[in-house]
């Protein structure tokens, strides 16, 4: 097991103290309204597609956009947001999508409904390019396993809550007032969130040297162990994204015929993404957390394999352990980054979602061509194959960790002064 290196001198927050609640307490909440926003419109694509007559691969650029303003606005965090405080630019992000989110639910166009989430998307990476780099300048490492997946948790109750809401209100009334609700609520989150997190106590704002930013993400970029998350990141998101982007389109045909009540308690299974982040993260903090990782990902096939199945039963569990391992695997993923990237963190970070949120993008959208074309069967086995791929990187981890840590010990003190 690759024992980590702290400092004796560290300070941020431990567990169970005060300021430890109020971060995860905000946090928490930054991800629900996050993820709440972001993939309301997943479940309600076949709504969408028969309102504007799309297909289902068209119709969800309204998922697929928004990943691709997340990826741009990360892009743009990487260089700049140091520039702002923490808390501010997570606040001013979930309050501004939030309204335009209320904006999208009286749009009549369809490619004005992309550009509003494409624009969306942009302001939510204001949360995701900082909400790590938040965590782990301001909890020790010894909690940050605990924070990191309430953090998450806060994600996968967000996606939940907003797709079986979106499900619902689009079912009983349509897209469009659930599109208003959804918006609404979140700018209350957003209020929530900027009355209960504290301020930074290990960052203060400065003015960012560009420059500088761009060559830490090419250092970044030639480090293996980064640049292997960074890939099982994009991969990840964009399996997860894919099955819930169809989902519906398989649930409501031949021979499931769900109706929308109960299509809306397949997004129940997030709560198995709690508990799989939960998970996750403690035993991270008891374990090295790539000796971990490769156990999850083979669970993650196993789950996506069951989906091929007729059985509604088998189809449920199938997408429970999916759902499990992919929160599992995101925060084991999300941990490594936080942890190893002792220089030029923020700018790791924002990497690491720029990747996630463009594998989306990618994945989220091509997959459903495939389905569109040559059946669910063809969509799953394509997305094996990621899985496959994603497999591959997590047995290595562990050497690239190791290599990762011992050239850190030798260098950290020498580039800290440099990007300090």
């Amino acid at each position: 097991m690759v024992k980590e290196f702290h400092s004796p001198n560290d300070n941020r927050v431990t567990k169970d103290s005060k300021e430890f609640n109020k971060i995860a307490r905000g946090m928490f909440l930054s991800g629900l309204s996050c993820f709440m926003q972001l993939y309301l419109f997943q479940p309600i694509l076949p709504a969408i597609g028969k309102e504007f007559s799309i297909n289902p691969a068209e119709s969800s650029f309204t998922v697929s956009f928004s990943t691709i303003g997340i990826a741009f606005g990360l892009f743009a965090g990487a260089l700049f947001a140091d520039r702002i405080s923490r808390k501010h630019l997570i606040g001013l992000a979930l309050i501004c999508s939030s309204i335009l989110t209320v904006f999208s639910s009286f749009v009549t166009l369809f490619p004005i409904l992309v550009l509003i989430n494409m624009l969306k998307g942009f302001f939510l990476s204001g949360s995701a390019s900082v909400a790590m780099t938040y965590l782990a300048e301001e909890i020790h490492p010894s909690a940050l396993g605990k924070a990191t997946s309430l953090y998450i948790t806060g994600n996968a109750i967000g996606g939940m809550s907003g797709r079986i809401v979106a499900t619902l209100i689009t079912g009983w009334l349509s897209w469009r007032w659930a599109a208003g609700a959804i918006g609404t609520l979140c700018f209350v989150f957003g209020l929530l969130f900027i009355i209960e997190a504290p301020a930074s106590k290990h960052f203060e704002p400065y003015k960012t040297n560009a420059i500088k930013n761009l060559k830490a993400m090419s250092m970044h970029l030639h480090n293996p162990l980064l640049l292997a998350m960074y890939i099982l990141a994009a991969l990840n998101l964009g399996s997860f994204v894919s099955i819930y982007n169809y989902l519906a389109f398989r649930m409501q045909a031949a021979p499931f015929f769900l109706p929308h009540e109960i299509l809306a308690s397949l997004y129940l299974m997030y709560l198995a993404g709690s508990a799989g982040s939960m998970s996750a993260g403690i035993l991270s903090d008891r374990f090295s957390s790539n000796r971990i990782l490769p156990v999850i990902v083979t669970l993650f096939l196993a789950g996506i394999l069951l989906m091929l199945a007729p059985s509604l039963i088998l189809v449920f569990l199938g997408l429970a352990i999916f759902t499990a391992c992919f929160f599992g695997i995101h925060t084991l993923a999300s941990k490594i980054v936080a942890q190893y990237s002792h220089t030029a963190r923020p700018v790791s970070i924002s990497l690491f979602f720029l990747f996630y949120y463009a594998g989306s993008s990618l994945l989220g959208t091509s997959s459903g061509v495939i389905m569109h074309k040559f059946g669910w069967a063809s969509f799953i086995f394509t997305l094996c194959c990621v899985i496959l791929v994603i497999l591959f990187i997590s047995l290595f981890s562990q050497k690239w960790t190791k290599q990762t840590l011992l050239s850190t010990q030798k260098t950290s003190t020498m580039e800290d002064k440099q990007y300090a």
